[in-house]
């Protein structure tokens, strides 16, 4: 298992509870609770769910009626439009660096009140011709407001998130605490093992799961973390290698 020794400076150790991590507080602490995060040790070990790779987002100025596209643009304007049937429509227009484009999200008046002007926003989806180009979201992610994090082909790592704490104020908060935290993760499997399986030291996973350089490596830091739980229930080398199989399975999923 993951020791939770402390460190010297005793600023922060692996089971101090989540409300005390720096950008936390109570009210986020319980938002985090419902996604299962009490301790620092849990935090770490809050997997993404999907990577985006920025390297795959089209230039809006490229997208075409009829294209399926994913996009990363700043909120210029945005507002509800309602129609002669009732129906109330949220609509952004985002732009990059080459051009502009709308985005409209018909029945979500709702989204006005999360999404802000000056807001960096990740759409994917289905773009069609309504009075000039315009996209039909099938999901989105948002950035926040710093651009810079998104740009140079940069990995995004996406979280399960929760009402009041978006995948953004999760991704800040684990990164905020990841460098500080990982000195305190030992290795728990023997050296056998990673070699027949073929994975990173926990450590190394956990760094690329959170910060990974490309999906792939994020994929395999998964992969290495799915059989964490399976640890305190592992005493003799034939299970070690019935775990050493199962990671490899995991990988190749």
């Amino acid at each position: 298992m993951v020791a939770a020794t402390q460190p010297r400076s005793g600023k922060v150790y692996l089971d101090m509870p989540v409300n005390y991590l720096k950008g936390v507080g109570p009210a986020r602490a319980e938002m985090l609770r419902r996604l299962g995060i009490v301790t620092a040790r849990d935090l770490l070990f809050h997997i993404p769910h999907r990577y985006e790779d920025a390297s795959t987002i089209h230039p809006i100025a490229s997208l075409e009626p009829g294209m399926d596209g994913t996009i990363i643009g700043k909120v210029i304007s945005k507002g509800i439009i309602p129609t002669r049937k009732g129906l109330r429509i949220f609509q952004a227009v985002l732009q990059d660096e080459s051009g502009m484009i709308e985005a409209s999200w018909p029945g979500q008046p709702f989204l006005d009140r999360t999404i802000e002007k000056g807001d960096m926003m990740l759409l994917s989806g289905s773009v069609r011709f309504f009075h000039g180009r315009q996209l039909q979201p099938r999901e989105f992610i948002q950035l926040g407001n710093d651009d810079a994090s998104v740009k140079g082909g940069k990995v995004l790592a996406v979280y399960p998130a929760t009402e009041g704490l978006s995948f953004k104020m999760i991704r800040g908060i684990i990164d905020t605490h990841l460098d500080s935290l990982l000195p305190l993760v030992n290795e728990y499997l023997p050296s056998e093992v990673l070699r027949a399986a073929n994975v990173p030291q926990l450590r190394e996973a956990i760094r690329m799961v959170h910060r990974p350089k490309t999906i792939a490596e994020g994929t395999q830091g998964r992969a290495r973390l799915r059989t964490h739980r399976w640890s305190p229930y592992a005493r003799s080398w034939r299970t070690w290698r019935v775990i050493a199989r199962c990671i490899g399975f995991f990988r190749a999923m």
